[in-house]
């Protein structure tokens, strides 16, 4: 949600993202090598971090984008900013 706080006006909208992963993590001991990197899992939503290479390995696919998955998508953010933009515009019209 996006509100733009004199006109209180809002917008908002969801994103979803889904990662696929190969039958390997499953059996694996992905969690023993992470925490044996060093990985920073306790600082990253559910200790996911799909850009480490260790991690990597095991996806075969992601259903949406990668900056979806890690909280906060740049594509919605910036499809949101443009209705907004579009809501004030329309707003001064009906004003003038």
């Amino acid at each position: 949600v996006l509100t733009h706080i004199p006109s209180m006006i809002q917008v908002s909208g969801v994103d979803t993202a889904q990662i696929n992963f190969s039958e390997s993590v499953a059996g694996g001991d992905l969690i023993d090598k992470l925490l044996e990197d060093g990985a920073p899992v306790l600082d990253c939503a559910g200790g996911l971090m799909v850009e480490h290479p260790l991690v990597k390995e095991h996806i075969v696919g992601i259903d949406g984008t990668e900056d979806s998955v890690m909280g906060l998508s740049k594509d919605l953010v910036i499809t949101l900013l443009k209705e907004l933009k579009e809501k004030l515009s329309e707003v001064s019209i009906e004003e003038s």
